[in-house]
């Protein structure tokens, strides 16, 4: 079998370009043995990039010596923006210019557009406002304009849509980039610009379009092919989970390639593996040294053990405890914090507390980040404990807590940004759990959970020694009375009574932007939208409200969350109540973020189309389950949250090992049809649970995408304000590993005597800013429970 050439994939900050490597391992008639060390996915920006490819001094000679001679081929995968703004695509021009006879290159999306423009041709608006004669993008806190001469009223933008593309055998070119394709096929745009085909010079051939008759207008360019040099280029994306043949439109790439290098040099054998400092440059996971996820230990003891994680049935409850309805998660689980963690992002400090021994703070160094910091220390602390038994359930006795929105500055730093706010509030707030309370609905019965400290002591690091020694765990006494306080409790408790009353949450918030304002916001999201910056932009406000200063509620709000529970059943519903921080959080989240296990596999299932359901008349609710699955506007929302979740997944984990199992699917729960898709992976080796969390955040469906320039977007749109908690995740990560998280939406978080509550929603090209602004109060009145005349 052939073995494939040596590729360089540029990713222009796009939220799909790892996707590709997923078509590289279905291509057919290829040796994909070791596949991984012969294509590359790099940022196009990146320092590492820049050191290699333009570095003061060397310039186009540093990529010549250094890069270009272990590669065999490009591509240009997509991106935001236009080909026309130097910050968007500025060096891969002088890539194609000069070296376009000698390198075969394939652009997709962006990347056919800047083959297009680098040879004289103009890319253009698919769509323009009405009278427009220029369409202001806000970059930067600026408003720049494209050329009257670059805007046409044409389509409206294509996100996440399919196409008929249909392939011009008229064309005087061989398409030997489609062989094997059918002469119509259907793949997924993502794209607000389009190639002026009568621009395009003499050298450029329009090798397929939009095919008229299914679109109802006139066809739009599709793909191009120099005359001469080995030059591709496609304007939908191959590599979209709904787009077909793109795995045979990628192998006929690399057929391209070979045949290429063949006539070049004739005695070659074909390039060896890529080196190792090419290598390194890649986004995509590859193994490295270091800790690998934590497995199980064995199910006694050692000698070297410092604790021992302790699982104990505590019997049927069933009597006095409602079962919950089927679709919501099978446990629910009441932690009791020892020690907490908060961490302060711009000071790069993470302050320790524990009621025995007062506050501590921790320095992050330079090189280190609060991700690596936190993912070491539940290393080291699973590498000190044992397990009671393999076939345990996943509990939270470990960290429990809040990932704010703003760690996006750590994960991304790209999107880093100067804040509105001077006082900072923390980006992290977690709570260790040694011990924990569990209750599994399906079997109604209990079960207590903990951490209990042993005989042995173990070599902690010096870092990691204070924490593990004085903070984490529980002593045998603690662990035996504890247990004996629950189970006494659990027999003697009457069936439905507690100590507290629910209390009718506050009515009088009002959100940092007013109508006209959040309306004015919309209206720049979509100009930036269909400017080609993003796809879909998910913009939001905050709704704020202050508790009287003597309220009983100011020390301990849970009457709240049992009306929010009440009002607001959800399948990921947490009240996380620190009183050390003055941090309560109240949420009744419908959806999961990202759940791992023991193992490391992982799955995240994204919501994407909602439409109640009608009980009462079983026709007209199987009628409105069809009507969403249906829903164009829906699917493509679901679509480019799919694509955005898998090129996350493909940071941390294989490529052989991310699938989708359910595409589209609608499940059905008391109230609600839901769209909702499955990807699952298996953590690649080295890949520790927090960091792979960390490497997908923030979430994708409450930034919109590509989600790099969704977040500078809207940063802007936002006016500077911290979300907060709010759009970030909530969950745990367990002694053992296993982690679960949920997207923080639907949530109260209470700070001294005040009460936030976000909202918002994703803007598209075709939003109504009314109907928009009208959705965001109708979310915010559904939590909260109050009715507008």
């Amino acid at each position: 079998m052939r073995r494939l050439p040596t590729c360089l994939i540029l990713d222009f900050h796009d939220s799909y370009t790892r996707n590709i490597l997923k078509l590289v391992t279905q291509t057919k008639g290829w040796d994909l043995e070791g596949w991984e060390q012969r294509i590359v996915v790099v940022n196009v920006d990146s320092l590492s990039w820049r050191k290699k490819l333009i570095i003061v001094g060397l310039g186009r000679d540093s990529f010549v010596n250094e890069i270009l001679p272990h590669i065999d081929c490009v591509i240009l995968g997509p991106g935001p923006g236009t080909p026309h703004r130097d910050s968007d695509f500025s060096w891969p021009t002088r890539l194609i210019a000069e070296f376009g006879d000698r390198l075969p290159i394939f652009g997709l999306c962006l990347g056919l557009q800047g083959l297009a423009t680098t040879f004289g041709g103009k890319v253009r608006l698919r769509s323009a406002p009405s009278g427009a004669e220029q369409v202001p993008i806000v970059v930067k806190r600026a408003e720049r304009f494209l050329s009257p001469l670059q805007v046409i009223k044409a389509a409206a933008p294509k996100h996440g849509q399919i196409s008929r593309i249909r392939l011009d055998r008229t064309s005087t070119t061989y398409l030997d980039l489609f062989e094997g394709v059918r002469d119509e096929f259907d793949a997924v745009q993502y794209n607000s610009l389009m190639v002026d085909a009568a621009s395009l010079p003499r050298d450029l051939e329009v090798t397929a379009w939009t095919d008229s008759a299914v679109a109802g207008r006139e066809p739009e360019a599709m793909a191009l092919q120099h005359h001469v040099k080995p030059l591709y280029g496609v304007q939908f994306h191959p590599e979209s989970i709904a787009s077909s043949f793109g795995e045979t439109i990628l192998s006929n790439f690399f057929a391209i390639t070979l045949a290429f290098q063949q006539r070049q040099q004739p005695a070659s054998e074909g390039s060896p593996d890529l080196p190792a400092h090419v290598l390194e440059l890649s986004t995509a996971f590859r193994p490295r040294t270091g800790p690998s996820s934590p497995s199980d230990s064995s199910s006694s003891p050692s000698d070297s053990s410092r604790y021992k994680l302790l699982h104990v049935p505590l019997g049927s409850a069933a009597e006095w405890t409602t079962r919950k309805p089927s679709g919501v998660p099978q446990w629910s689980h009441l932690c009791i914090p020892q020690t907490t963690l908060s961490h302060q992002a711009r000071s790069r400090t993470v302050l320790v507390r524990t009621a025995a021994e007062g506050c501590d703070t921790v320095n992050l160094d330079d090189a280190e980040s609060f991700t690596s910091w936190l993912s070491n220390l539940q290393t080291a602390l699973s590498s000190q404990t044992s397990f009671a038994s393999a076939d345990r359930p996943s509990v939270p006795v470990g960290f429990v807590g809040s990932i704010a929105y703003e760690m996006k500055d750590e994960t991304m730093p790209l999107s880093k940004r100067h804040p509105l706010t001077v006082r900072e509030q923390s980006a992290v707030e977690l709570a260790f759990a040694a011990l924990v309370l569990s209750y599994d609905h399906e079997n109604g019965t209990w079960s207590a959970n903990g951490l209990v400290r042993t005989a042995g002591r173990g070599n902690p690091t010096a870092e990691q020694a204070p924490l593990l020694l004085s903070a984490l765990g529980v002593d045998e006494e603690e662990w035996t009375a504890w247990l004996e306080r629950v189970s006494e409790i659990l027999r003697r408790a009457p069936p439905g009574e507690s100590d507290f009353s629910p209390a009718p949450l506050p009515t009088d918030f009002c959100p940092d932007q007013d109508r006209e304002t959040y309306i004015s916001s919309i209206e720049s999201a979509r100009r930036s939208i269909i400017a080609g910056d993003a796809y879909e932009l998910c913009l939001t406000t905050q709704f704020r409200s202050r508790l009287p200063a003597g309220s009983p509620l100011l020390g301990d709000p849970y009457p709240f969350y049992l009306t929010l529970r009440a009002t607001n059943p959800a399948p990921y519903c947490a009240y996380f109540h620190l009183p050390w921080s003055d941090f309560t959080l109240l949420s009744s989240s419908p959806e999961r973020f990202i759940r791992i296990d023991r193992a490391g596999k992982a799955d995240m299932k994204p919501i994407k189309g909602t439409v109640r359901r009608s009980p009462e008349d079983p026709v007209e609710d199987e009628r409105r389950k069809r009507a969403l699955l249906a829903d164009e506007k829906e699917r493509a929302e679901n679509l480019m949250i799919v694509d955005l979740i898998r090129n996350d997944m493909l940071a941390s984990c294989p490529v052989e090992t991310v699938e989708v199992p359910g595409l589209m699917l609608i499940e059905s729960y008391q109230t609600v049809h839901q769209m909702v898709t499955t990807v699952v992976g298996q953590l690649g080796e080295g890949v520790r649970p927090f960091e792979a969390m960390m490497r997908a955040f923030p979430p994708g469906s409450m930034t919109g995408a590509p989600k790099l320039r969704s977040l500078q977007l809207l940063d802007e749109l936002e006016q500077r304000q911290d979300r907060g908690a709010y759009s970030g995740v909530f969950g745990y990560l367990a002694v053992d590993g296993a982690s679960d998280w949920s997207v923080v939406i639907r949530t109260l978080v209470k700070r001294g005597r005040n009460l936030t509550l976000g909202g918002g929603g994703a803007i598209t090209h075709k939003s109504v800013a009314e109907n928009e602004w009208e959705e965001v109060l109708t979310k915010v009145d559904a939590v909260l429970g109050r009715t507008r005349p």
